[in-house]
Parts: structure tokens; C-alpha cells; sequence
């Protein structure tokens, strides 16, 4: 069966996903969680678990951020609070926090998220033996590859089908950096409403911000792989990720209940191009208007992306 994940920025933004049909909420606090719409404190993630269980349906917590060594000696008081919120999962992609789940008072199962790396079967396969039972696959790799990686991968691969696509992270804090240089004062500006530009390029329009975790550069165009669910559902790729941190909302709810549509449509076998087509336009619709869609590095050849 499609599972569908999303982000979730609030407690009333995640209960509008799960009656919008997703199956798993990401939520996190902001001292592990990397690059989350919205942060949560410990009484808000035990709620949102408690309300998500009530709905049948999974939470996954983001633990995703590499970890400096404050972070790795508090690990284990954190990990143990999330244990007796009944989490369902986390999503993890620093070795020396895997080290720790290998402990028996902290073991859970969780979802092997390291960005960037995670390009290849033997990479997930290798995770896989140490506790993962899922990968978030990384961004730039297109559909003939995932196809291979679907195919000799041991544990279920999730795909981003929608949503802004981080490309670089700094530990460093560069906005404040440049900032300081040009002598303005950074909280005169929207934190998620920056850009940059390439020189002589007015087209092109990076996302940046800057958080305790460093500094985070975003693609140029958020993805969009709705006319493409029905490939990834042949190619036996079956959890979709939605990421909000550009799409804040309602407008986010209502982009997955599209989403929830369509995977209704394909396991039902009434999915056809039309179809596909009248859903797109809606995401386009309800996807903000200082921002673009494409499809990523979804449809190029493998020997393009290096």
C-alpha cells in the first residue's frame, strides 16, 4: 500500500493532514530536527502522538540534524522522553546517534536520512543491518536510478514528491555573516524570505535562512512529482514525502489531500494522464506564488547527475 508522509508545523496543521489522508507526520523540536517547517516542544509532540495514534496512523520524529558533542551527551535524556511518548519512529541520519540506538534502553526503528548520501542500495542495505527500516532517498536521484535502488534495496525507500529541496548547509552562521558586513539589521526581514541570486541571473532564486544548525540554501525551483506517482508506484516506491517549510498552512493540507487523491486513484486503477494532469494544475494553484515547481532531478539520465 501508498503511504503518503508530510511534515507538520503545528499541532492543528498536523490533525488537518491526518484527516487530509497522510499516514505519517514528521514532527521535531528544534535542538534534532533538521529543517522542519515548524518546531515542537516535548508537551506538543506528546500530544500530536496521542492524537495521531487515536487516527490509526504513525509519527515519525525528526532527529535529523548532525549533532555537535552537546547535543550527542543529551542525546540519551531526549531519546528516552520520545520512548515514553510513544513515538513510532525517528528519523535519523548521524552515526554517532545510531550508536546510541544500538542500546538496548534506547533502541527504536528508525528512518536513515543523511541527505545527500543516501544515493545507492548498498548504502541503505548497509543501515539496514544496523536498525533502519526505511531511507529517505536523496533528492538528486533520478527515476531510472531509483528504479535500481527499489529493486535490490532491503527496506522500503521513501521519495520526496513534493516540496522545497535543500542543496547546501553550512555549520557556519553566513546570513548573520553578511548582515553584519552590509550593516542591516536581519530581523527587519521574514526569516523564510530570503533569496539568493545568481550574478546576472534575475532568475534564479535560491531560498536561504539560518537557524541554530547553520545556514541552508535551497533549490531553485520546489519539486513536484505528481504526473509521476503512477511510475513510482510501478517501480515499487511507495512512500511519498511532502516537505512544508516552504508551503505553510492550509495551502500544505489541502497540496496532500491532492496527493491522497491521487494514490486513491492508482491502488483503485483509475489513474490515467487527464487525471493526473487536473491534479497537478491544483497543486500549482495552491503552491505559493513567489515560488516555481519542476521536477527536480527526477527525469534525468543518471550519467547527467554526478
Amino acid at each position: 500500500m501508498i503511504k503518503l508522509i508530510a511534515t507538520a508545523e503545528s499541532l492543528s496543521q498536523g490533525q488537518a493532514l491526518l484527516e487530509a489522508g497522510v499516514d505519517y507526520l514528521v514532527i521535531g523540536e528544534s535542538s534534532y530536527g533538521l529543517r522542519l517547517p515548524g518546531y515542537f516542544d516535548r508537551e506538543e509532540m506528546a500530544e500530536m502522538i496521542r492524537i495521531t495514534h487515536q487516527a490509526g496512523k504513525e509519527v515519525i520524529v525528526a532527529a535529523n540534524a548532525i549533532l555537535h558533542n552537546d547535543k550527542i551527551d543529551r542525546a540519551r535524556d531526549y531519546l528516552s522522553q520520545i520512548k515514553a511518548m510513544n513515538a513510532d519512529l525517528l528519523m535519523v541520519g548521524d552515526t554517532g546517534l545510531i550508536q546510541i540506538l544500538k542500546e538496548e534502553a534506547y533502541r527504536m526503528p528508525y528512518i536513515y536520512d543523511a541527505s545527500v548520501l543516501v544515493t545507492s542500495p548498498g548504502q541503505v542495505n548497509f543501515w539496514a543491518q544496523y536498525g533502519a527500516v526505511g531511507a529517505l532517498v536523496a533528492r538528486e536521484v533520478p527515476y531510472v536510478e531509483l528504479t535500481e535502488m527499489a529493486r535490490d534495496a532491503k527496506i522500503p525507500l521513501m521519495v520526496q514528491t513534493y516540496g522545497a529541496s535543500c542543496i547546501h548547509q553550512s555549520g557556519r552562521m553566513l546570513l548573520d555573516n553578511y548582515f553584519n558586513f552590509v550593516g542591516k539589521d536581519k530581523t527587519e526581514v521574514a526569516e523564510h524570505e530570503l533569496f539568493l541570486s545568481e550574478p546576472k541571473k534575475d532568475e534564479t532564486h535560491y531560498s536561504i535562512y539560518e537557524d541554530d544548525h547553520g545556514t541552508h540554501i535551497f533549490a531553485n525551483n520546489d519539486l513536484d512529482l505528481m504526473m509521476y506517482l503512477n511510475d513510482l508506484q510501478k517501480a515499487g516506491i511507495q512512500h511519498w514525502y511532502a516537505d512544508g517549510i516552504y508551503c505553510p498552512g492550509q495551502a500544505f493540507v489541502e497540496i496532500n489531500r491532492l496527493f491522497a487523491q491521487a494514490r486513491d486513484a492508482i491502488e483503485a486503477g483509475q489513474w490515467n494522464d487527464a487525471y493526473a494532469l487536473q491534479l497537478d494544475q491544483k497543486v500549482r494553484e495552491l503552491h505559493p506564488d513567489n515560488r516555481e515547481l519542476s521536477t527536480g532531478f527526477f527525469l534525468f539520465d543518471k550519467d547527467t547527475v554526478q
